[in-house]
């Protein structure tokens, strides 16, 4: 992480590399401060820079800015219509450009505008530029670049208190990000269930936290069958994690975050084609989103209890796979009819769900990358949610709001429970028809859960194609920060 000031001068004095300059479309960038406002009047004027919506044009040798070499104009667009979100994500844009060029010390002009509080725009200007300083580079030959040495944000003049006093919690959420990005795009290779245990081992030491790893003959034992069952085809053997989190006071309520971890999704006997399996490393993103998250929490002494359970499998297949047709006895009784091996990931969380309800949480909120159903309807930067507590469901949009990061709410609608009856169990893992697939898990899930406020997310949007304002192409890291939000709520 970059060392981090927050200054209420103007930037015109700014000594670094590159001084970010985010600017309204139209007559508002008069408020700028005078030696700045001179150069962007000019471009604009000259209409080299029309200040349109993540807009970026680089300026070589600024004058009046005193020591910096480089300027760089960023767009939001009109100001009527600017929220946190587009000036986090109109910063990051400006900020790969940035990093890019290999720049380290950064300064960013806060934008004035009397639509929104100075002190959460301050915030969202910090989170875009430190969300843009990620690049995954570990498995090129190459050095890797180096990341930002020195951010700093000038308020021209507004109050930084309320910025400054964030500081631990927005660089808590930024380390989470990164940490899931860094998880997800590990390659499967690398990734394993036993490898992301240790991991998870030695994060626990550090941060101080609980934990507990279930082996192969502990899961026997508490009869995770169907987590087992999944893992069958592989050579690497499944885990079930536990972390906890718990306050130095007595916690103000107790929370239970359940994370799918698929740490390669071959589709078992139901085999993916070749090009459906070429992102599938990033399929237990939910764990590391639980993991990343359940740091975060220590890093800022949250004042509530979270216990994290990470179902960590292998989905491969061999002469040893669990098969279509094949009847699984849940941890919880219930049996479940496998039709489709690729539909894996429900049946790792019903047996999770079953433990966690087990728990006296007075929340469940499970994380998975569960149905590419959800993708094709809300595409790859938006996540779905739905459950049983329309107030927890509402608490979650609400956070993934006010982070930027998108949530939608899908019903769990019981007529399509219909679907999921079976002639041989008591019911099956896929419905047999194409149509609402994420609601279908959903409703799956849904049998296993005994705490009355629980929520599933399915994550959407966790893997980018392409890079975009502040997200590089691949794991887009989103989770924590909602859920941090969401938290300390």
């Amino acid at each position: 992480m970059p060392t981090i000031e927050i200054s209420s001068q103007t930037g015109k004095d700014f000594s670094g590399d590159v001084l970010i300059v985010p600017v309204f479309s139209g007559r508002e960038r008069h408020r700028l401060p005078l030696a700045i406002s001179k150069v962007a009047r000019q471009v604009m004027d000259e209409n080299d820079f029309k200040a349109d919506y993540l807009e970026v044009v680089p300026l070589h040798h600024p004058n009046g800015v005193k020591d910096s070499r480089w300027m760089i104009l960023v767009g939001l667009g009109e100001e009527e219509l600017v929220t946190h979100n587009k000036i986090r994500k109109a910063v990051g844009s400006a900020a790969r450009s940035a990093l890019k060029k290999g720049w380290k010390r950064v300064g960013i002009v806060s934008p004035s505008t009397s639509s929104l509080d100075h002190d959460e725009v301050q915030v969202a200007v910090l989170e875009g530029a430190l969300l843009a300083d990620y690049d995954f580079t570990v498995c090129k030959g190459e050095p890797a670049p180096k990341n930002f040495e020195r951010v700093e944000v000038f308020t021209n003049g507004d109050d930084t208190r309320k910025a400054r006093r964030r500081l631990p919690q927005v660089e808590a959420g930024v380390a989470a990000c990164h940490r899931v990005r860094d998880l997800a795009n590990t390659p499967a290779g690398d990734m394993y269930p036993e490898a992301f245990a240790e991991l998870a081992q030695k994060l626990a030491k550090q941060y101080k936290l609980g934990i507990e790893v279930l082996a192969p003959e502990d899961l026997q034992k508490g009869n995770f069958n169907a987590v087992l069952a999944v893992g069958k085809g592989s050579a690497r053997s499944p885990r079930v994690v536990r972390m906890e989190y718990k306050p130095k006071e007595k916690a103000k309520r107790h929370i239970v975050l359940v994370g799918k971890g698929v740490t390669f999704d071959s589709g078992g006997l139901s085999l993916k084609d070749a090009k459906g399996m070429e992102t599938m490393k990033d399929d237990m993103t939910g764990a590391a989103v639980v993991l990343a998250t359940l740091v975060a929490c220590a890093q800022t002494e949250m004042p509530v209890a979270v216990t994290g359970i990470m179902g960590l499998v292998e989905n491969m297949p061999s002469g040893t796979s669990y098969r279509p047709g094949d009847v699984i006895r849940s941890r919880s009784g219930k049996t479940i009819e496998v039709l489709n091996t690729d539909a894996e990931g429900r049946l790792v969380l019903a047996d999770l769900l079953n433990y966690a309800s087990e728990m006296g949480a007075d929340h469940v909120v499970d994380l998975a990358t569960l149905t590419g159903a959800c993708v094709i309807a809300l595409g790859d930067g938006v996540s779905g949610v739905m459950g049983t507590d329309q107030k927890l469901v509402e608490r979650i949009l609400d956070a993934g709001s006010r982070s930027g990061e998108y949530l939608w709410q899908l019903p769990l609608v019981e007529e399509y429970r219909e679907g999921l009856k079976s002639s041989v169990a008591d019911l099956k893992n896929i419905s047999g028809t194409r149509w609402g697939g994420a609601i279908v898990a959903g409703l799956f899930l849904k049998e296993f859960v005994k705490t009355e406020s629980w929520a599933h997310v399915d994550l959407a949007g966790c893997w980018s194609s392409s890079e975009r304002d502040y997200r590089t192409s691949g794991a887009s890291g989103e989770g924590p920060r909602w859920l941090l939000d969401w938290i300390n709520s």
